[in-house]
């Protein structure tokens, strides 16, 4: 069916989907779902180590060291991997390489100008926690501001119990060079306000979307199941792309958004 798309102009779009898919709602107005953002931070970074310089590492079973790989955050805080030639970089931030690991890819700024893309390439195995939950729970932030935005100026502000606080998350991905544009977990390239993250359990890679926002005058869109996230649990979550850069690293931290999901499922011909 989607093969007809191209050959398709933008006024029959509306048409088109009415004839080819049916519209099946994954949820109601007494049950909204919830969208969330992310995105591709860049950060600056090193080639070498120094004072507040903290670092970037690849997978330590790629490197045939398996002993290495599920440490826990703390440990590798602690230097457990340090000087074994896993530093693809180190950046200028401990909090950015935090949510650099959160968003799961990134570009480093270096310091010669060049810049290096870096994706996700592995975890330590161990459970997510919502550092956001961890600052809520503990009255730390509101629970009515908590956001990307909110949680980050957090740690910055506190910067001695930062460490602590994102500790708290004993998961700790894994980077890997590349070139080219970036894939999500099914190997679609990722299309800024399109592709979404979506919990597997429920919905296949490749299922196509339509997304109203409930508190929204914006038009409802359409959107692509192109990657997972450890935090993407349930039918009614979803995570949107916004791209890269600050637009997009803005646009992220503030989506927050109460929404209405209808999964487009092909009418059999």
């Amino acid at each position: 069916t989607c093969k007809k798309l191209k050959d398709i102009k933008k006024e029959k779009i509306l048409s088109f989907f009415k004839k080819n898919f049916l519209l099946v709602p994954i949820n109601n107005s007494s049950n909204f779902g919830l969208m969330t953002g992310y995105y591709e931070p860049e950060l600056t970074a090193f080639n070498k180590k120094g004072i507040e310089r903290y670092p970037i590492y690849s997978n330590p079973e790629k490197y045939k060291m398996e002993n290495l790989s599920q440490k826990t955050r703390e440990e590798i805080n602690k230097g457990v991997l340090a000087n074994k030639g896993l530093e693809i970089a180190w950046a200028e931030s401990e909090i950015e390489v935090f949510f650099l690991q959160v968003q799961g890819s990134g570009r480093l700024k270096m310091e010669n100008g060049e810049i290096i893309k870096v994706r996700y390439a592995g975890n330590n195995n161990k459970a997510y926690t919502s550092i956001g939950k961890v600052l809520k729970d503990e009255n730390k932030i509101p629970k009515e501001n908590i956001s990307m935005f909110t949680i980050k100026n957090w740690l910055y502000e506190n910067k001695k119990e930062a460490r602590k606080i994102m500790e708290r998350n004993e998961r700790y991905i894994y980077f890997e060079k590349y070139s080219g544009n970036i894939k999500g977990s099914s190997n679609f390239i990722l299309m800024p306000n399109i592709s979404i993250a979506v919990d597997p359990k429920f919905h296949k890679p490749g299922t196509l979307f339509i997304i109203e926002e409930a508190s929204s005058k914006s038009k409802p869109f359409l959107a692509i199941a192109h990657d997972k996230g450890a935090a993407i649990k349930g039918k009614n979550r979803i995570d949107l792309f916004t791209g890269y850069g600050k637009k997009a690293e803005k646009k992220a931290a503030e989506l927050n958004s109460k929404i209405l999901i209808w999964k487009l499922e092909p009418r059999k011909l």
